[in-house]
């Protein structure tokens, strides 16, 4: 049996079987040998209303009864009586034009209760076609990654030994830095691709990416995660869609994005979100810098205004104090923060003074929902910063276990030893009260009584929580759409009470998931941070929602001397439209921070020329749409990103000599924005005409400063030569 039209072709065996899958243009079918079945179903059983230990998994060929009907383009194939138990599955496939839409409803009469749904469960083939060279997989880990093939640039292990890229939407919630911002996936050559996404507007829990089998197959089965209830009938809140494309990421994303444009996250853009304020989108620059290991001790939080203000008269931008190590125990070590380093009194002066100059407090980060247990110098010394001895049994029994997210056998979720940089910890539960106290009672306690307008969720990694199988914390066990709604209900809640206090008041997160885009006012990403796993990073996040929420970059992104990659962090910023960041701290081991007269001069001349590119233009760069960019033929260099290590390989990469992006304004105007980042000066080719029609002229600005020579633009091209450092904004001027 097949469901066929001009731009899809699948078949059915009788046992219900995928065995072919693909576009009748090109004619190559996706699917591994042998085809492959349509789904796997994990389940628990449980006992008196507790979930049993050990899981039961089931798929279609143990079904004893199959049904298969086809009407005109919907095929609908039932599973009844799987493993003998009294559980029904029904599939429905049917073809939209381009699209093929994948849905699953689960009839359960048992004890047992859905734990995972793989589902459409494809096994591809690999290599795709004839050019395994051109091979990519997108994964949206973070801000987005591109995988190749397997066996010419090899993945890595987890764990357990498995070669996956397959991670959790919206976070894992504990202790993995490999969130998911968006539910998609896509494979695809130079020839063609496939495209998988959830059409899901609510953000459900679920993992995407793929899983090498062995060398010839690999999974890109989305997985479902379920709230464990038991003999549960249900329909998949959502369908999964499929399609064919041609092109590359990009290309894959914007089909994405005319689904994203109908969800909740994109009912208001930056443009028409009052909520935020004024100051970010007007642009602001992010210093981060530590409290703690100075000189001068607990002193320097009285010389910590003139030091944000010397940094501001440098780089003529308002700055952002982000002071790591403000905590009461040390650095990155709560709920138990107060009173904060230093005492209440110097503090709260220290902030008074950063204030009185314009500038904005920003204590980072608030250590998310872990609960924190014990903690000690770690055994490699690698981050002294972090070398805290705490004894945090006796608080932890007294006043947070019972908030605690617990496991199946409701012991309190612990992922993490005594050699990790944050020592033994477990999480609240993001639908506990404590829960709510450590985001939003902390950002009020920090508003009111010390005036700090900048508070991030640190460490809920894209707004990842824990399962919980608690059944005293009013949600269903394990994971579900409760995680997801319980930390916008934290976030909105912070922003309302905090705004009320002080309208310029903002809350960020660590990374990003699309279902909080609108109950944030920004987000800290790390699309400069390349690569983050795999082959190469992009910035699909930003390419998809960059005009809904800003974004700010860097943490550790070092002025000094040795961060030999900090001309390319400050023209990648510029280019993608985040707000610019920097520390004047040495990223190896040195804790002291540094004055400007110590940075790099090259990376401070980037940084300055950045910044002040990027103010003259934040109607595109922090309210704009980024267009789909092609690469420039331009020279390549070599560098090794120099950052924290967040468990993913650094290793040399090829990047652009120059790098631009092109963006659009709310207004509809078109500007590329170009920076240089070798020490030489380059001659680039942009194609305009690609970007904007009925272009009547051009004009220039070269590090905010507008040029008055006449731009010549021939046949829909500008040759443009650009100083090494350079930050370059073309804009075009339509008819």
């Amino acid at each position: 049996m097949e469901l066929l039209n001009k731009h899809n072709l699948i078949e059915f065996d009788d046992a219900g079987n995928i065995q072919i899958l693909m576009s009748p243009k090109r004619k190559r079918n996706y699917l591994a040998k042998g085809g492959g079945q349509l789904f796997r179903i994990t389940l628990v059983e449980t006992y008196e209303g507790t979930i049993l230990p050990g899981e039961l998994a089931l798929t279609p060929e143990m079904a004893e009864e199959i049904t298969v009907r086809k009407k005109e383009n919907t095929v609908r194939l039932k599973f009844r009586k799987l493993d003998g138990l009294a559980i029904s599955v029904t599939a429905k496939i049917e073809l939209a034009d381009r699209e093929v839409r994948w849905s699953l409803s689960f009839q359960n009469q048992t004890a047992f209760a859905v734990k995972e749904i793989e589902y459409p469960w494809f096994v591809f083939r690999t290599p795709l076609g004839a050019d395994a060279e051109t091979e990519r997989f997108l994964v949206p880990k973070m801000d987005g990654v591109l995988l190749g093939n397997p066996k010419l640039h090899p993945w890595q292990k987890d764990e357990k030994g498995t070669y996956t890229e397959r991670y959790w939407y919206p976070g894992e919630g504990k202790q993995i830095p490999k969130n998911l911002s968006v539910q998609l996936t896509a494979y695809y050559d130079k020839t063609e691709g496939i495209l998988i996404y959830a059409d899901d507007k609510a953000g459900h829990p679920k993992k995407i990416g793929p899983v090498l089998i062995n060398e010839d197959e690999v999974d890109l089965a989305p997985v479902h995660l379920r709230p464990e209830v038991a003999g549960l009938d249900f329909d998949l809140e959502y369908e999964v869609v499929t399609q064919f494309f041609e092109g590359d990421w990009k290309d894959a994303a914007m089909l994405y994005r005319d689904f994203a444009r109908t969800a909740p996250w994109c009912d208001r853009t930056i443009e028409e979100r009052e909520e935020i304020p004024q100051w970010i989108k007007d642009g602001a620059f992010f210093l981060s810098f530590r409290l703690r290991y100075q000189k001068e001790k607990e002193n320097f939080l009285e010389r910590v205004p003139e030091f944000v203000n010397r940094w501001k008269q440098v780089i003529n931008m308002p700055m952002v104090a982000m002071m790591c190590g403000w905590e009461k125990i040390g650095e990155w070590a709560g709920p138990d923060y107060f009173p904060p380093y230093g005492g209440e009194e110097r503090f709260k002066k220290m902030c008074d003074g950063i204030k009185r100059d314009g500038n904005k407090a920003f204590t980072f980060g608030l250590s998310g929902l872990k609960l924190l247990i014990r903690r000690r110098k770690t055994k490699a010394g690698d981050q002294p910063e972090l070398a805290v001895d705490y004894n945090g049994r006796k608080k932890f029994r007294e006043a947070y276990i019972h908030y605690a997210a617990l496991d199946i056998n409701g012991m309190p979720i612990i992922k993490s030893n005594m050699d990790a940089w944050d020592g033994v910890h477990c999480y609240a539960c993001p639908k506990t009260d404590q829960a709510m106290d450590q985001i939003c009672g902390a950002s009020i306690k920090m508003l009111k009584e010390y005036g700090v307008a900048v508070q991030q969720a640190d460490q809920v990694l894209g707004g990842g929580t824990a399962e919980c199988y608690s059944k005293k914390h009013d949600h269903l066990p394990g994971r579900g759409i409760w995680q997801v709604e319980s930390l916008k209900h934290i976030y909105e809640e912070t922003r309302r009470q905090c705004k009320k206090i002080n309208p310029d008041f903002i809350l960020s997160e660590e990374w990003i998931s699309e279902p909080y885009i609108q109950h944030l006012d920004i987000y800290h990403c790390r699309n400069y941070d390349k690569p983050q796993g795999g082959l190469e990073s992009v910035p699909l996040f930003s390419f998809l929602y960059h005009q809904y929420i800003p974004c700010y970059a860097g943490d550790w992104t070092s002025f000094l001397p040795t961060n030999k990659t900090g001309v390319y962090f400050h023209g990648w910023n510029f280019v993608c439209g985040n707000l610019p960041a920097g520390s004047p701290i040495d990223m190896l081991k040195e804790l002291e921070n540094h004055d400007p007269e110590d940075a790099d001069p090259y990376i401070l001349e980037m940084a300055k020329n950045a910044c002040a590119a990027f103010k003259k233009n934040t109607d595109f760069l922090i309210k704009g749409e980024m267009l789909p960019t092609e690469e420039l033929e331009s020279d390549k260099m070599q560098i090794r990103i120099e950052g924290l290590d967040f468990g993913f390989p650094r290793p040399e990469i090829t990047v652009p000599s120059v790098l631009h992006m092109f963006w659009k304004n709310p207004t509809g105007r078109v500007a590329c924005a170009a920076a240089n980042v070798s020490d030489s000066e380059k001659q680039i080719t942009l194609p305009i005409a690609q970007y904007a029609s009925r272009i009547k002229s051009i004009s220039l600005e070269v590090n905010g400063e507008r040029i008055t020579k006449k731009i010549e633009i021939r046949n829909g091209v500008l040759e443009l030569t650009i100083s090494p450092r350079a930050a370059v904004m073309v804009h075009v001027n339509q008819e």
